[in-house]
Parts: structure tokens; C-alpha cells; sequence
């Protein structure tokens, strides 16, 4: 029985919930098996292996948000042609969209190979952590054609409004992925490299038996590749989403990588605990990008349909759940932050300054979750002005506020979770502001 799901008809809240909440466990999941894996690394390797990974994460980034901006792009093609009803369409658009995600990945992977040794060195990263990270860095980089081959087929499931089938790839990768950090780890030795070769094969594996499996079941895959051919209108009208979007999610961590390069100077405790805190913030942050996945396939389908009077009554009710669950988190960090913590390092400093820290950011989730709701929505329509204004508004944020907040004698070094904080405000606000203009809807005509 197909799994897909028509969301241009029915009720907006009960169709989001029905297809955010399966989506938001299989995440919750997944990035559950990555903090594992990041505390294997914290307890079986050292602590400065842990600030090691930590010190690659948001520069390693800046290349893997673009080749995962430009499949979700596609995927967003996708979801229009499915909600119009549009078999072929919806055929032509798995086709070149993969082929366009495959071709960029391996081109940004090439280019990311080249410079990662200057990189780590321009963002200050310490001499005890350098080889470390630039082997961690160049192993994830590398195999960044395995990550892509994971996420495309997710990200058309998806699209196509099928939520569940993605959970048992993602349950299958995590699981995959602590066998093998174990297996390297402890077995064969290879320290941070042999985690970031774990992370890799489990996503290579997973994504492959997605794509055997949505080729089984689904017509639409089948028939992009029987009949499916090179079509000029489609790859252009997917550039014209994928792109700036790309564009968007790397700007994004070009802007982490900033941020960390100031984060570096603080030495090994404050990179350890910003490591840490930014684990649990991509953990907290599921739900919201569950949502937010959700209001995207949503906006994509109601668009193909012609029905963006839809779109206002999904995103209330998700601003709602959003409101819920960012109190329930700020009391949990607030009463619990020490324990949570703690799950990472025994290091006293790291723990002492994370819970500093996320006590700082917990109190802006609400700001969190709603830049990540109006964000997918924006992109679902299609909107990609707006996806160049939001990625370079983060640069700019992080810029500042970095560089002034951290320069003030009592602030100092919690400038860096302020400005996460407050980076978070002002996009949230930003997007609202979109939203509101109505100049998506330009965009859905087009």
C-alpha cells in the first residue's frame, strides 16, 4: 500500500501532525545515534579528539548544507508537480533533480578536498586539535557523495508526503553507525578519521536500500527511470529553487564557521562546550525541523494545486505546537542542564561552560523554531530571494554580534551563545516579516 500522502485536501493540523510526528522521531533517532557516537569519541578517545570533531563541524558544513540545500530544492519541485497531479512531471523531476544533486556534490566535494588543511588553519583551530580535525574534516568531506546518496531519496519520499517509510533508513543508519564507530574505534584503532568513515558507510548503506526500495514501491521512481529524460524546463525551473536555496543553507554555517573561528581563540574548554551545546541543540531541534518539513511538502503540494489560502491555517497551527514544546525545553535545560551535560565529557570546564551556555540560548527557542517553520515555508514556495536575504541576514548576524558581544569585558566569552541566541531572533523576525509582505505568493504565480 502506498505511504504517500495528498495534503491539499483535509485538515491542516491533524495532516502536519500525522506526517511531522513519525518524521520528528526518526530525526530525534538519528541525532540520538549521533550524540552517541559523539560521546563515544568523548569518553573513548579524549576530550580533545571531542573539541577536535567539534572545531570541523559548522566549516564541513558550509559544503554539505549546500549539496543537502540543493536536493531539498528539488524535492521541492517534486512536491509541486505531485500536487498537481502531474505523474510525469513528478517522474522528470526525480530524474534531473537527482542527477543535479549527484553532479554538484562531487564537484563541491573536489573543491572542499583542496582547502580544508588552510581553512582549519584561517579559523585559528589549536595546534593540538589541527591534526585531528583535519583528518576528521577530509574523510566526511570526501565522502560526501555517500551523505547525498542518503539524503535524495529522503528528501523525494518526503516530498511525495511519505514520512515513515525514511524512519526505518534512518533507524537502520543509526544503528549501522555505532556498530562501525565501535568496530573502528575500538577494534581497528583509527581514532576521529575512523568515526567519520563509520558515519559514512552507515549513510551509504541506508541511502541505497532507500532508493531499491521507493523504485520497488512507488511508481513515480520507476518511472524516472524507464521513460524519464534530460528536460531543459525542469532542470532550469530546479536551478531557479536549488540554488539560492543551496546558497542559503551554506551561508548559514559560513556564518557557524565564523563564529567558531572566534570560538577557537577561547581555547579547548569553550570549543568543547559549544561542541557540546550545539549537539543538543540539533538533538532539541528535530521537532521543529520536523515541522518545519512538514509545512514545506504542505506549501509545495497546496501550491502545485493552487491552493495557497491553505498555507496561513498549516503555519498557525504550527507556530502553536512550536510555542509548547520551546517552554517545555526551557524548563528541562533550566532544572537538568548539568545532567544532560555531563552525558558528553567528564572535563568540569567543558560542563560548567555548556550549561552557562545553553541556559543563555534555551531561552530563544521559541525564536529557533519559529525561523525554521517560516523558513521551510518560504522555500516551499519556491522563494528565492528570500532564501539569499535569510542566509546572508545570518552572516551578518553572527558577524556582529560575535565580534561586539564578545568584545565586552563582563560578557566575554557567553558573547558566543548570545549570538547564536539572537542570531536566531532576528531571522525568525526577518521571515515573519516576509510572510507577512505576501510577496511569496509572487512567487507561486511564476
Amino acid at each position: 500500500m502506498s505511504k504517500q500522502t495528498n495534503m491539499t485536501t483535509g485538515n491542516p493540523t491533524r495532516l502536519l501532525l500525522s506526517f511531522a510526528i513519525p518524521l520528528m522521531f526518526g530525526t530525534i533517532l538519528q541525532q540520538s545515534f549521533i550524540i552517541v557516537d559523539r560521546i563515544i569519541v568523548g569518553h573513548l578517545i579524549g576530550a580533545d579528539a571531542f573539541a577536535s570533531v567539534g572545531a570541523t563541524g559548522s566549516v564541513s558544513m558550509v559544503f554539505t548544507s549546500l549539496c543537502l540545500g540543493i536536493a531539498i530544492g528539488s524535492g521541492i519541485v517534486v512536491s509541486q508537480f505531485f500536487g498537481a497531479n502531474d505523474e510525469a512531471g513528478t517522474a522528470l523531476a526525480i530524474r534531473n533533480g537527482t542527477m543535479i544533486s549527484i553532479v554538484s556534490t562531487l564537484i563541491i566535494s573536489a573543491f572542499a578536498l583542496l582547502i580544508t588543511r588552510p581553512l582549519l588553519l584561517l579559523l585559528n583551530t589549536p595546534v593540538s586539535l589541527l591534526e585531528d580535525a583535519v583528518n576528521y574534516m577530509s574523510v566526511s568531506l570526501g565522502g560526501l557523495i555517500f551523505v547525498i546518496i542518503y539524503y535524495i531519496p529522503f528528501s523525494i519520499l518526503r516530498s511525495l508526503g511519505d514520512a515513515k517509510t525514511p524512519i526505518i533508513f534512518l533507524a537502520t543508519c543509526s544503528i549501522l553507525n555505532i556498530i562501525f564507530d565501535l568496530v573502528f574505534v575500538l577494534i581497528f584503532h583509527t581514532g576521529v578519521a575512523g568515526t567519520a568513515v563509520a558515519s559514512l558507510l552507515a549513510q551509504g548503506i541506508a541511502g541505497i536500500l532507500c532508493f531499491v526500495y521507493a523504485i520497488k514501491k512507488y511508481s513515480y521512481f520507476q518511472r524516472a527511470i524507464k521513460e524519464a529524460k534530460f528536460d531543459r524546463n525542469i532542470v532550469g525551473q530546479i536551478l531557479k529553487i536549488c540554488i539560492p536555496m543551496g546558497f542559503q543553507y551554506s551561508l548559514i554555517y559560513l556564518s557557524s564557521s565564523i563564529l567558531q573561528w572566534v570560538i577557537n581563540g577561547f581555547g579547548t574548554s569553550v570549543i568543547g562546550a559549544f561542541a557540546a551545546t550545539s549537539q543538543i541543540e540539533n538533538l532539541i531541534q528535530q521537532p521543529f525541523t520536523a515541522l518545519g518539513t512538514a509545512i514545506a511538502t504542505y506549501t509545495g503540494q497546496n501550491i502545485g494545486a493552487g491552493k495557497t489560502e491553505r498555507i496561513k491555517q498549516g503555519l498557525i497551527s504550527s507556530l502553536k505546537i512550536c510555542a509548547s514544546y520551546s517552554l517545555i525545553l526551557l524548563l528541562v535545560f533550566w532544572i537538568f542542564g548539568y545532567l544532560v551535560m555531563n552525558m558528553f565529557v567528564s572535563d568540569t570546564a567543558i560542563i560548567e561552560n555548556a550549561v552557562t551556555g545553553i541556559h543563555i540560548t534555551s531561552i530563544f527557542f521559541m525564536a529557533l523554531g519559529m525561523s525554521q517553520i517560516l523558513r521551510y515555508l518560504l522555500n516551499g514556495t519556491g522563494d528565492s530571494a528570500y532564501s539569499m536575504a535569510n542566509g546572508i541576514l545570518e552572516v551578518v548576524c553572527r558577524l556582529v554580534f560575535v565580534f561586539a558581544l564578545t568584545n565586552i569585558p563582563f560578557i566575554g566569552q557567553w558573547g558566543i551563545w548570545w549570538t547564536t541566541a539572537l542570531t536566531w531572533l532576528c531571522t525568525a523576525l526577518f521571515s515573519l516579516w516576509r510572510y507577512k509582505s505576501g510577496k511569496w505568493k509572487q512567487k507561486t504565480r511564476q
